[in-house]
């Protein structure tokens, strides 16, 4: 049954491959490490979030720095994406972009941002499940997207959480 969630999940998002794990919080962890970061790196992280969102980040004993939300969909703002990089430069090793209230951040002017530094982006879309953004599911744009089934998730296995990519060596470790 497991096997065939991660299945139908990848399928139903466009993704190639997808991982259960026991929370989304458990994803995201993976993600960083897949994403190969470590002591002292420093992630990207939008302020307005679950405290989840960054716990992961500091497992693996790298250093959040919140980046400013924007007013229109509460999601991390590109403008403050691009200072905090030229202030950080070849520092940041790894975007964390959530998706917050069914909201899709801005995904063509992050992932532009991201590509011009070559910074892998985990997309935790907890809160998304089925949010397109031009007609593609939130959770798919960046390296590693991130799904919560939790109690007061869209939907929900009273727990759980899946890691998404189309990268399925990583995936597969």
């Amino acid at each position: 049954n497991v096997n065939e969630f991660e299945n139908e999940l990848a399928a139903k998002v466009g993704s190639k491959v997808a991982a259960a794990l026991s929370s989304g919080t458990g994803a995201i962890h993976l993600a960083l490490k897949a994403a190969g970061v470590g002591k002292g790196d420093i992630v990207f992280c939008q302020d307005l979030t679950f405290s989840a969102t960054a716990n992961p980040i500091i497992y693996q004993n790298a250093i959040p720095v919140f980046i400013d939300s924007d007013y229109k969909t509460w999601n991390i703002d590109p403008k403050a994406l691009e200072v905090a990089f030229e202030k950080y430069g070849d520092k940041v090793k790894a975007v964390l972009v959530v998706h917050l209230y069914g909201l899709s951040a801005d995904m063509d002017k992050i992932m532009a941002i991201c590509d011009k530094y070559n910074v892998p982006v985990i997309e935790d879309a907890a809160e998304s499940l089925g949010t397109y953004y031009k007609e593609k599911h939130t959770g798919t744009f960046g390296d590693f997207g991130v799904f919560s089934f939790n109690g007061n998730k869209i939907i929900t296995t009273s727990g759980g959480g899946m890691l998404v990519s189309d990268d399925e060596e990583k995936i597969n470790k």
